[in-house]
């Protein structure tokens, strides 16, 4: 604790401490702001006027400057800090909460910290805005304490905030430099302690353009206090709260009303503040009867073991999918598995932003109002947990807010991410266990090596049918009609219209995945419980992947169908008779043609490439005509601009993209889902693997079914369109395994033998 100020800034009145720009004795409520460096009482003036009438502002007026210029300027966080809380002691009469940005947040935050550790009044919301965490500041340093008067100058250009013109008049800087000399002592010198943790509900508010205070470095701030209320990011840089203020003041005003905070009246005598660290030992971890307190991990670590598996991939992340009573991910990528269970994080996009979750720490916000891919980077970058992959799902109708469309009715989740408590990697012989809790290691071992050791059984032949000969197959061909005259009147090129075909038995996913899987080639293939959908895929082609490491992206537009039914002759025949038909060649061309002029708007254009074009790729019950495309990001692009450069994938919606999906929601009796949107996975290296949801079955708000559609073009007939859907849904009807009566699958229940055998 530093010793009491022999200045006048010690003995000076508290009141001199606060400028009240539109005084209300009779407030109910107060907010007291602390500046950025340099900043003086005014950068809060239009606050007063701006806040309810039974709040008050108070702008903070540190010595040195204003009206208290004749002080000597404080030049530490530790004397300013104290001499700040011993000002504010008596003006917690009432529920306050402390506002600072910058330097100012850090000021607030040790001055909250005093308060606590005072015994005393203590604000009922602490708000920390534009400034790094603590643990970030002491990874960083601040060098400012040695700058001289330039490189001030230079470094507030930087930040944006104060006017070009003022920076240029001699004059103007003789009365800006003297208070950031004194500040930038303050903030180069301050080094922060992570113990102890503040109490008091802590809100943190950042620009999304604000270089110096990364979004992902936000929620590092819960290592220094047990409730992190909320993270919000607003546009703008350092200096984002000038325009923003509205929105600013806003969320300070429900940390104000979200407490319920009653006012505290500070006793008669109120005890000098002291310093943190006097009379407590938890700065060290540890409580004062000497045991261990609980240890703040914000950012933890994947917890690893390698294991020899004799038994198949797919069976073993079928058979674990079977048996899971949580939320999973199952995604292969041609014989690479990744099985990700419970959700430990979740990233959850709606047409309004981003909401993150992580373990029990409150709830982050990142508005869309740089848009939603935009505001799910920033989440993703948030997610502080060591070598994290998320695995989730994105529905087709992301694509209204990526192509202009009006958002769809209610506020139906348009992608759900989960970061796993636990996962397995399976390839090549080996899986790879990683957990958070360390102590899930030994028993999710266990359940991997019965997974294995069942074999892949799935104990029933019987199967489901549905009818995808005929359900609603008059409305579809109407549907097609109708789509080839607007094609014809010039209003687009191409869309592709589906058609709904229910399940009406209750099916085994778990077993029908892992037959049809046996009984398709796919590009990628999942299984997933996760954010109120349930399905089982077979992708015929990729939406995207992009590479963290070098930014490659690639593409694989299928285009062209024809049926795939084992009879070699038969099946080369109609191979011929897709490359002569001129229809399907048409569709294939545009759909390449788009998918090039989608990886020009994010890769450099010479990097652009047709890699493989027009060649045959067999998917199940069907063939198609198949190309490759990649490319290489361009300076400063990111993954997410080129999967939505690319979502939906054309194959699925239509050309121009806007046009088809517009098409699509008039002609569609029902909002698509998961059906051509994404299952994908993401690694915090940035690589983003996106399969496109075709040939899949799906189960969702207690309704089974399956889906397929058919690319229409000037040239199409609704006869061969509805064919087409056929084919495509003999991919999956086949499959269809039914639900055990006793409500257990037959993975399960042969699962639960070997587990029985194992314990013997």
């Amino acid at each position: 604790m530093a010793e009491p100020l022999a200045g006048p800034a010690a003995g000076a009145p508290a009141d001199a401490w606060f400028r009240r720009y539109a005084p209300r004795p009779d407030a109910t409520a107060r907010i007291v702001c602390f500046g950025p460096a340099g900043g003086a009482p005014a950068f809060y003036r239009d606050w007063a006027r701006a806040v309810p009438d039974d709040v008050e502002v108070l702008s903070v007026v540190l010595p040195g400057r204003e009206r208290r210029a004749a002080e000597r300027a404080l030049t530490d966080m530790e004397t300013l800090a104290d001499a700040a809380t011993a000002a504010l002691l008596p003006v917690l009469d009432r529920p306050t909460v402390l506002f600072g940005h910058s330097m100012g947040a850090s000021v607030a935050f040790e001055v909250t910290r005093r308060l606590e550790a005072s015994g005393g009044p203590r604000p009922a919301a602490l708000v920390v805005s534009g400034r790094p965490s603590p643990r970030r500041l002491l990874e960083r340093p601040s060098p400012v304490a040695d700058y001289d008067d330039d490189q001030i100058v230079a470094y507030l250009r930087g930040l944006g905030g104060t006017p070009d013109e003022l920076l240029d008049d001699p004059e103007a800087r003789e009365l800006i430099l003297p208070p950031c000399r004194a500040d930038f002592q303050v903030i180069g010198r301050y080094v922060p302690e992570l113990h102890p943790r503040v109490s008091t509900p802590l809100r943190v508010l950042l620009g999304d353009q604000d270089e110096s205070v990364p979004a992902w470095d936000a929620p590092r701030w819960g290592e220094v206090a047990t409730r992190l209320s909320g993270i919000h990011v607003l546009p703008g840089g350092h200096s984002y709260l000038v325009p923003e203020r509205p929105a600013v003041i806003d969320h300070v005003l429900r940390s104000l009303h979200g407490t319920g905070a009653p006012a505290a009246v500070p006793p008669a005598d109120p005890p000098r503040p002291t310093h943190p660290h006097e009379g407590n030992a938890r700065h060290a971890g540890r409580a004062d009867s000497g045991k261990e307190r609980e240890a703040v991990t914000f950012a933890p670590a994947y917890h690893e073991r390698r294991i020899s598996l004799t038994g198949d991939a797919l069976s073993t992340a079928a058979a674990l999918s079977e048996t899971s009573a949580d939320a999973y991910v199952l995604y292969e990528n041609r014989g690479a598995v990744g099985w990700a269970e419970g959700e430990y994080g979740t990233v959850v996009v709606r047409s309004g932003g981003t909401t993150l979750r992580l373990g029990d720490a409150d709830p982050v916000e990142f508005p869309a109002d740089r848009g939603v891919l935009h505001a799910l980077d920033q989440a993703l970058a948030a997610v502080r947990v060591e070598g994290w992959r998320a695995y989730g799902w994105a529905a087709f109708e992301l694509s209204y807010p990526l192509h202009g469309l009006p958002a769809a009715p209610g506020d139906t989740p348009l992608a759900h991410l989960a970061v796993p408590r636990r996962e397995v990697r399976i390839e090549d012989g080996a899986a790879l266990l990683r957990v958070l809790d360390p102590e899930d290691l030994d028993a999710l071992e266990q359940r991997v090596r019965s997974a294995a050791a069942l074999g892949g059984a799935v104990g029933s032949t019987r199967r489901v049918t549905a009818d995808v000969e005929q359900h609603d197959a008059d409305v579809y061909r109407a549907s097609v009609a109708a789509a080839v005259e607007e094609i014809r009147a010039g209003h687009l090129t191409k869309v592709i219209l589906s058609r709904v075909v229910p399940v009406t038995s209750p099916i085994d996913l778990p077993a029908t995945y892992l037959e049809g899987r046996r009984g398709n080639d796919p590009a990628r293939s999942f299984l997933l419980r996760l954010g109120g959908w349930e399905t089982a895929g077979f992708s015929p082609e990729i939406v995207a992947r992009v590479t963290g490491e070098d930014g490659h992206v690639v593409a694989q537009p299928l285009a062209g169908t024809r049926a795939l039914e084992g009879d070699p002759e038969a099946d080369r025949g109609r191979r011929a008779e897709l490359y002569r038909d001129e229809k399907e060649v048409f569709e294939h061309a545009v759909s390449v043609r788009l998918v090039a002029e989608e990886l020009e708007q994010v890769c450099t254009r010479e990097s652009v490439a047709v890699d493989d074009f027009m060649s045959i790729k067999e998917r199940g019950s069907v063939q198609h005509l198949a190309s490759r495309l990649s490319g290489s990001l361009a300076e400063g692009r990111t993954a997410w601009e080129a999967f939505g450069a690319l979502f939906p994938a054309v194959t699925a919606s239509g050309i121009p993209k806007a046009e088809g999906c517009e098409l699509i929601r008039r002609a569609e009796r029902r909002p698509r889902g998961l059906y051509s949107g994404a299952v994908l996975t993401v690694d915090a290296d940035g690589t983003v693997d996106a399969a496109l949801v075709l040939r899949s079955v799906y189960r969702h708000e207690g309704r089974t079914w399956m889906r397929a559609g058919a690319g229409i073009v000037a040239h199409s007939t609704p006869e061969r369109e509805l064919e087409e859907t056929r084919e495509k849904l003999r991919s999956v009807s086949r499959f269809l395994v039914p639900a055990a009566e006793t409500g257990e699958g037959p993975l399960a229940s042969a699962l639960d033998e070997q587990s029985a055998a194992l314990a013997r």
